[in-house]
């Protein structure tokens, strides 16, 4: 039994993202993706749901982010503030 579960394990291939650079290199991973598209994919949903919800949970999860100013407004706008 334990002969076949080597056998399997040491069939699976390596994931793409830990696949060795090169010879004796150490293993690779993906590049960081960039916080501020990530951000502003969130602010498109926001504005595309428009609801306080939404804003408000813009807002409480990138407080100090340049968009929650807009995402305040858009706030403001939908609670007659």
């Amino acid at each position: 039994m334990r002969l076949a579960l080597a056998g399997a394990i040491a069939g699976c291939a390596t994931p793409p993202a830990m696949a060795q650079s090169g010879e004796g290199e150490p293993p690779t991973a993906a590049p960081a993706r960039d916080p501020d598209i990530a951000v502003q994919e969130e602010f498109d949903a926001a504005r595309r749901a428009d609801t306080v919800k939404a804003w408000e949970l813009f807002i409480a999860r990138h407080p100090d982010h340049p968009l929650a100013r807009e995402a305040q407004q858009q706030l403001r706008r939908l609670t007659g503030q």
